[in-house]
């Protein structure tokens, strides 16, 4: 754009665009196979996604249960198992509980995901292909 108005240039511009290539195009545009296909892409990334959260929360409560493990039997091996002892852990325990139920709460992303593939069934049963 540096070029408009150098030297002895005056006048208007017109850019006239006649591209007819989008990017992007909205679900109400598309025909029933390409809904279809996007649908199946959608529901691999969804179960991506949730296999890699599941995933990591097995992870963390399977350190956090050796971890319990360990120190209960450290504590019964040194005789110092009381109820104290007994008593932190299981709160422990009830808070890897509480993180890994809180785990199994849709993120945006699947929430965007989810969010579409209802827009999609419902795009398909109003066409009467479901």
């Amino acid at each position: 754009m540096r070029d408009f108005n150098s030297g002895d240039i005056n006048g208007d511009v017109t850019i006239n665009d006649h591209s007819t290539e989008q990017k992007f195009k909205l679900f109400i545009h598309c025909d029933n196979d390409e809904l279809l296909s996007e649908e199946q892409h959608r529901l691999k990334v969804l179960e991506k996604e949730r296999k890699r959260k599941s995933t990591l929360a097995l992870k963390i409560l399977a350190g956090c249960g050796i971890l319990m493990l360990f120190a209960g039997g450290w504590y019964y091996i040194h005789g110092q198992w009381d109820l104290v002892s007994s008593l932190t852990g299981f709160a422990g325990g009830l808070f890897s509980l509480a993180t890994i139920c809180r785990s199994d709460v849709p993120t945006t992303f699947e929430k965007r995901q989810l969010d579409a593939l209802q827009e999609i069934n419902l795009i398909l049963r109003e066409r009467d292909v479901r």
